[in-house]
């Protein structure tokens, strides 16, 4: 045989192995199933105020993951994830937001992809703290405006010691979300039916950035969106829309995806404030979305829940 048919066939071996190769490794690697809590140790920090969407993390299981009795993937195997939206802390109530999902899994020459419900991870606001420095700046306000005349000097007193509580307050802002490295998080996963894809945001696709190609589920960045918002306008809801107040039985468990809006409360369903439907996605015209006791839900005209989360 002559060196050059052993070279040809040498290179026709090569190209077989590389073009059967990613089969068998995806044959080999098994699937995970719905439902399953990975719990994952971040090997790095994650921050609200630097972090950007897209960025992925890394990270490694903490127990085996394991469907039956048959282990699939150990302790210690790789895992891959990414940011798929982040949101800056402000100022005294809006904390920081990280929204975190997990791509793949890997041990050896096994790798198999992930989807997950994604994590939420948010800073903790100063609210309340901000209202003890604003409150007792009044306080200590009036104390100085008593002593310097009474009457009219308590009043702006408290007026000059509500501005300075608040000075202190404004300064102070709200938490960054934050995952410290070798932090424990837990996931769940789920199949492709129950959780929207999370398509990556850019500034020339408005349509991708807002979710708009899925109006049957909120997007990652309508729940931000919502929450902000309706916090903002809350004074143009009945009292008690936005409080998650206690329900009989019956119609808590009717309340959740692919239920059935209860018709009991149907004449308590809020329509959102026009200024937050404007930062929405256009809905279809049997689809709404509403607001009862701390909820909002996406429905459509026979009442049949499409998604639905809680504003706390």
């Amino acid at each position: 045989m002559s060196r050059t048919q052993i070279i040809f066939r040498v290179g026709l071996i090569v190209f077989v192995v590389s073009a059967w190769a990613p089969t068998m490794l995806a044959q080999n690697a098994p699937d995970v199933p719905s439902g399953t809590t990975l719990k994952v140790r971040i090997i790095e920090n994650l921050n609200s105020e630097d972090a950007k969407i897209g960025d992925t993390f890394h990270g490694t299981l903490d127990e085996a993951i394991v469907a039956g009795d048959h282990e699939i993937y150990p302790k210690g195997a790789d895992v891959d994830g990414r940011i798929v939206d982040v949101h800056k802390s402000g100022r005294l109530t809006e904390p920081g937001e990280l929204d975190l999902i997990l791509n793949t899994v890997r041990s050896g020459n096994r790798t198999s992809s992930l989807r997950v419900q994604p994590l939420i991870i948010k800073g903790e606001s100063h609210a309340k703290s901000n209202t003890t420095k604003i409150g007792g700046g009044a306080a200590l306000g009036a104390i100085i405006g008593a002593i310097a005349g009474g009457g009219k000097g308590a009043a702006v007193g408290a007026t000059a010691g509500a501005a300075a509580g608040t000075g202190a307050a404004a300064v102070t802002g709200a938490r960054e979300a934050k995952v410290a490295s070798e932090e424990i998080l837990t996931f769940v996963t789920v199949s492709s039916s129950d959780v929207a894809a999370t398509a990556m945001p850019t500034e020339s696709s408005a349509a991708t950035a807002t979710g708009a190609d899925d109006t049957n589920t909120f997007s990652l960045r309508d729940r931000r969106v919502l929450k902000a918002c309706l916090s903002d306008h809350a004074s143009e809801l009945p009292p008690g829309t936005m409080v998650k107040a206690e329900m009989p039985s019956g119609i808590e468990r009717e309340l959740h995806r692919d239920g059935t809006v209860p018709s009991e409360i149907e004449a308590q369903l809020q329509s959102l404030p026009l200024a937050c439907v404007r930062q929405l996605p256009t809905l279809p015209n049997d689809l709404e979305r509403v607001v009862y006791a701390g909820h909002v839900m996406l429905i459509n005209g026979n009442k049949h829940i499409l998604d639905i989360f809680d504003l706390e």
